[in-house]
Formats: C-alpha cells, structure tokens, sequence
C-alpha cells in the first residue's frame, strides 16, 4: 500500500514539473526595441574652416643686393612699405671703392693735361709748327680719354655712388617690402648669399593654408573657397585652391595648400586669414549626432544588426554640415541601423 502511494506522488511529481516546463516555454523575455536611422547621404556636405597665412608666388619676389661692398648706413624702409621702382630703399658706406676712385681722379686729371696740349698743338699747326698728323693725334687723345672719363662716370652713376664713399641702393621694382635681412651697420657685398631686403609684386599675393594630414583628402586643387580678412570687418573674398604640397611638416602633421585669391587689394603681407571650405562629397554619409558618442577623445557609434546584436564601431567625423544638425563621417555603412542616443548602452 504504501509503495504504491509512493509511486502516485512521484507521478505527480513529474508532471508538474513537466508543465512547469512548458508554461516556462510559452514565455518570452521582450526584446528591447531600439530607435535606429540609417546614415543618409543626401546631405554630405562638409563646411571647414583652415588657419592660414597671405605670402607671395615664389616668382614674385626679388632679392635686393648692392652692387659694391660696404656697410649699411641707412634703411629708408620697413616690412609692409610700399616702394616704387628707382625709390632710395637703403644707403651704404661705401669702403671698397679706393680702385674706382684713384681711376676716375687719375682719368680727370690725364684729360685736362690732354687738352691743354691739344690746344698748343692747334697754335702750332697754324703756324706750321707741327704736321696735321700729330694734331689729329693730340685731338684722339683727348676723346680717348672723354671716354674712359665718361664711362667711370657712368659706372658711378650705376652703383648709385656719390662723392665714391656713399652708394644708395634702389628698388628694382614697383611692391611692397617682404623681408629686410640686414641691420645699420652689417657688412654687405654683391656676392653675398643672404640679400639686404626682399620687395615683391604686390598683385601677385597667394594666400598659403595649413591643412592637417587627416583633411587633405577633403581638399581637391580647383576647389573654390572664401577667404575671411582677419580685420574689424571680416571682409571675405573668393580663393581657388591651386597646388596641394606633398611635403608633410613631421612636427605639426600638416600639408600646406596654395589659394589663389580673386582680388589682393586688401591683402597685406604676412597677416592672417581664415580659409572656409564648403563643399559636397558623395562618398561620405552624414548621421545625426545623436547617434555618435565621444568617448576617449574617440568618436563612435552603436549599430544594430539583423540578429538583434549590437556592434560598437569607431568613426572618424570629417566635418559637421553646414545646417549643423549632422556630421560627415567615415567608418559606416548606408545600410547600417545606427542606434539614436547610445550613451545608455555604453554605461552597459
């Protein structure tokens, strides 16, 4: 009897569990329904804003050096002055002008001795004291050395000497002044290797941006920019990129980039601009910030896939579009379900 009630509970027993089971099947633990959005890109549309610097094309730029040696005596000029062609920019000492000048004296005096035996010789072929050949002699004398006279004057003239121990340097062109590489008082030659002072031609100002290495590939030569005058006023003009170097700067890890400015007026000279950017891309999709997150000086999103897993993945924002209600991004796909507002899934 008891065996068998034994056996009667353990039966029981069993199936409840049994049905337990089966209830426990029929329960499904609700899946979490995440607000997603798809990168769109219809709106890859990047505005950037580089530093950058007003400098000269390379072919503009004359280097001023003196035509004897000397020591400067005087600099007429400043960076940033205006100069027009033959204006005095600077005054040397002229000390090594001994040969010229012992020449010119030697060549002055010769002549007046010259002429005043040309003027015997007139008298006395008059009296047919001489032969007209050594008149016409005494004559070539004369202009021979009115020549050589003529030509050390000459000389003088265009080493901009005066009284043989002073030389004025000129501007050899209408511009504005880029450099000054001397000082009152430093030594100067015509074989120098540093020049006194550069000038260049103010027309042909080109305005020189540096873009970081992560941002050249935004940058395309053609590509047209607004320039913005770092002034009161902050009076823009338009720019066309005209040359991307190929040399990186290893310390600041950038790439200088070459704009051609539409108007150079109110350009000056080694002043500071700003370099806007704005342009489409069709390879780079735009998200909404909501759906990125910055974390670690990294920025990154949460995507859900088709199992209902979530995937962490690093991005890299290009630049924010113009409306600033997206980012352009590199590091997803069109087809991507971006999760909006991940920052609860992080804490997780």
């Amino acid at each position: 009897m008891k065996k068998g009630i034994y056996i009667l509970l353990a039966a029981t027993l069993i199936f409840s569990c049994k049905e337990e089971k089966e209830s426990q099947k029929n329960i499904q633990t609700p899946k979490i329904q995440y607000i997603t959005i798809s990168p769109d890109i219809q709106h890859s549309e990047i505005l950037k804003i580089f530093p950058a610097v007003v400098s000269f094309e390379p072919d503009s730029v004359v280097s001023v050096l003196p035509a004897i040696s000397g020591q400067i005596d005087t600099i007429y000029v400043k960076v940033g002055d205006y100069v027009k062609k033959g204006q005095k920019i600077a005054k040397i000492k002229a000390t090594d002008t001994t040969d010229i000048q012992s020449n010119y004296y030697s060549v002055k005096t010769q002549l007046i001795e010259a002429k005043r035996i040309y003027e015997l010789n007139k008298k006395l072929f008059e009296v047919g004291a001489i032969s007209k050949n050594d008149l016409i002699q005494s004559e070539t004398n004369v202009k021979q050395l009115e020549a050589v006279l003529k030509g050390l004057e000459e000389k003088q003239r265009l080493l901009n000497i005066k009284d043989f121990t002073q030389a004025y340097i000129e501007s050899p062109i209408d511009g504005v002044v880029y450099e000054i590489n001397s000082t009152i008082g430093s030594r100067v030659s015509p074989d120098s290797q540093s020049p006194i002072m550069k000038i260049a031609n103010r027309n042909k100002f080109i305005v020189v941006a540096n873009i970081y290495e992560k941002d050249i590939p935004l940058v395309s030569k053609g590509d047209k920019v607004r320039i913005t005058i770092s002034d009161i006023n902050r009076e823009e003009i338009n720019g066309e990129v005209i040359y991307i170097s190929d040399v990186l700067d290893p310390e600041s890890k950038t790439v200088k980039v070459y704009i051609k400015p539409e108007k150079t007026d109110k350009l000056k000279a080694n002043s500071f601009v700003e370099v806007k950017l704005q342009k489409k891309l069709d390879n780079l999709l735009s998200i909404p910030k909501r759906a990125i997150l910055f974390k670690n000086n990294h920025f990154y999103v949460f995507v859900e896939n088709p199992q209902g897993s979530i995937t962490r993945k690093e991005v890299y924002i290009v630049s924010d579009s113009s409306d600033n209600n997206y980012s352009i991004v590199k590091g997803v796909n069109p087809e991507d379900k971006l999760i909006l507002d991940p920052i609860n899934l992080e804490n997780k």
